[in-house]
């Protein structure tokens, strides 16, 4: 029951308006639609036409003793068996490609979406269930691409064309088949329905095991400490009786479904020869056409069990297109305007702050009349404790995120008014973590200006000071990152990211400590980049440590999303009692 156990969410909603949703963003793919159509109803023809060159053979050769009629039966038999070996194969090839084709333009759009989202829908989704959405969906539909869309359209073919075919042959038996038949098709109904229920449990069982593993595995240090080995396997025995069961109840359904079909299709033989027999004794049908009969009767049933087996595939297949229009569905809450312009040359980097209100639920308040000028060249440290607000404005600065109200500006202009291109050529974002991509050195260091010249690339190594540190690696450049730039240390991932930004050229720079995640000789090296890549630059510095206050030219204290105070950090160790404390607090993490 591989397709039955394969199945999805079946609550799927309009799925005609899915799939004809799902033709229309198919590019290029018309005519292989149409040849591969053509290729299985080839197959299927071809194939319909065997029992009545056998009842020709049987009826003009046999019965009349012609063996010419029946070499002619055979060769044209053999023929039709070559033609519909390579219609078949072709049918299978062409569907396939289709469907494969189909999901690469498919996942390459659903991506290209994704990364054209705002930071909002980022933050309130997982990333497991965006991660699911790549795999797991697309897995569902490239099942039913590589298996499912070639049996469910061959066998659908075939039962019609075998319903057809008996019709024509002798239309008094083909009547009395299809009332077994159509007690079959409300036999199907019935298990699809129990099958459905009992998988949808399986999949629930089946996540309960794999998280209790997964907890059990990554606690092992805790079980052990607390010798609960005994208790943790008794819970997971538990939970896996409980997929056992689950997945007996899907045997069950599966143990009656069968034996009945069998049952069903044995009636369907008796009835049809027992008809046909009476028949050929009072010669009103000949002993070629009962055979002819026969045979297309035998193709009947199976065909019937496929499609509902693949049902649920394509339930499967039609749910996770539903998700994923879903995920191409989601509205950018931060988009450019019609009509967005591009900042005027040369930017000077004055970042501003105007009556800013920002809430990321509307019933909670973040940020409260927050105004700050940040004049050219400036460094702002923004301090305050967790969950006060400081990362929210920069990323308000970077407008990851719009305001609630008032206006957040580059050189007077509301960001709202730029282009994305302008804006993010003006600006870069240094987080606490240098993040790398898988790939050579050159390319994360090209990736904020790509087509850079080696030339360029080792000019910026040089003026921040890691050049020396880049051509004693074993392939300088060209040296593998590898994933999330696990090559390097985290103080060296920071370099290289510092080298990115300073290859940009941007006037602002939001920085999110880069420092506060490295040991004190790393923390120094970074610094000294830091300073190179901040001179002459705004900055705005999200500042988890003391140094990088006392670094900065003015310090603002945010609590509970307002300014509490503002101005250099001598000044609010005098003026701000709450400043005063935090900074104390700063020292004694330094003893």
């Amino acid at each position: 029951m591989k397709y039955m156990s394969s199945a999805g969410d079946y609550r799927v909603e309009q799925p005609g308006r899915l799939i004809v949703r799902a033709a229309r963003i198919s590019h290029g793919l018309r005519w292989p639609f149409i040849g591969a159509l053509s290729a299985t109803v080839t197959a299927t023809l071809v194939r319909l036409l065997g029992p009545l060159v056998v009842r020709g053979g049987i009826d003009e050769g046999i019965t009349l003793g012609d063996k010419s009629a029946i070499l002619a039966a055979a060769g044209i038999y053999v023929g039709l068996l070559v033609v519909q070996y390579f219609a078949t194969a072709l049918s299978q090839w062409s569907v396939s490609y289709v469907g494969e084709r189909y999901l690469v333009q498919l996942r390459s759009r659903v991506f290209s979406r994704m990364l054209r989202l705002d930071m909002g829908f980022f933050s309130r989704s997982k990333s497991g269930v965006l991660v699911s959405r790549m795999t797991a969906d697309i897995e569902s539909l490239q099942e039913f691409a590589s298996d499912g869309a070639v049996m469910a359209l061959s066998n659908l073919l075939t039962v019609v064309g075998v319903a057809v075919a008996m019709g024509l042959v002798d239309l008094t038996m083909a009547l009395a088949v299809f009332g077994i038949v159509t007690v079959l098709l409300v036999v199907s109904v019935i298990f699809q329905r129990q099958a459905r229920k009992a998988y949808d449990r399986v999949r629930e069982q089946i996540g309960r095991v794999l998280a209790t593993l997964q907890e059990g595995i990554t606690g092992v240090r805790v079980v052990q400490a607390f010798t609960q080995e005994g208790s943790q396997a008794s819970t997971f025995g538990r939970i896996n009786e409980q997929h056992f069961d689950a997945n007996m109840a899907a045997a069950r359904a599966i143990s009656w479904y069968f034996p009945v079909v069998a049952f069903l299709r044995v009636v369907a033989v008796v009835s049809a020869l027992a008809i046909g027999t009476s028949r050929v004794i009072d010669g009103t049908m000949t002993i070629g056409t009962l055979v002819a009969f026969l045979l297309y009767l035998d193709w009947f049933f199976q065909p019937i069990i496929n499609l509902s087996n693949v049902y649920n595939l394509l339930q499967s297949a039609l749910a996770a297109l539903a998700k994923l229009f879903g995920l191409m569905d989601e509205k950018v809450e931060v988009d450019e305007r019609p009509g967005a312009y591009d900042l005027a040359e040369p930017v000077r980097g004055e970042v501003g702050f105007t009556s800013v209100e920002f809430s990321y639920d509307s019933d909670v308040a973040v940020l409260h009349d927050i105004d700050i000028a940040v004049a050219q060249g400036e460094r702002v440290a923004i301090v305050g404790e967790t969950g006060s607000g400081k990362s929210t404005l920069a990323k308000l600065a970077m407008r990851f995120y719009d305001p609630s109200s008032g206006r957040v500006t580059i050189d007077g202009v509301d960001l709202k008014d730029l282009t994305h291109r302008s804006r993010l050529e003006a600006m870069a974002l240094i987080p606490q973590d240098g993040f790398l991509f898988s790939g050579t050195l050159r390319e994360n260091l090209a990736y904020a200006k790509p087509g850079a010249s080696d030339d360029e690339l080792w000019e910026v190594l040089s003026v921040m000071g890691i050049a020396q540190w880049v051509r004693s690696l074993p392939d300088q450049l060209d040296t593998e990152v590898r994933e999330r730039g696990s090559r390097f240390s985290a103080g060296e991932r920071q370099l290289v990211a510092l080298a990115r930004a300073f290859l940009a050229d941007p006037s602002i720079i939001v920085l999110d400590e880069a420092t506060s995640n490295l040991d004190p000789e790393t923390e120094e090296k970074v610094e000294t980049a830091l300073a190179t890549l901040l001179a002459g630059r705004t900055s705005i510095v999200i500042a988890h440590r003391l140094r990088s206050a006392e670094r900065a030219d003015r310090v603002i204290l945010i609590d509970s999303g307002a300014i509490e105070a503002d101005g250099t950090h001598d000044e609010l160790i005098a003026g701000s009692r709450r400043y005063a404390e935090l900074v104390e607090v700063w020292q004694r993490g330094l003893a």
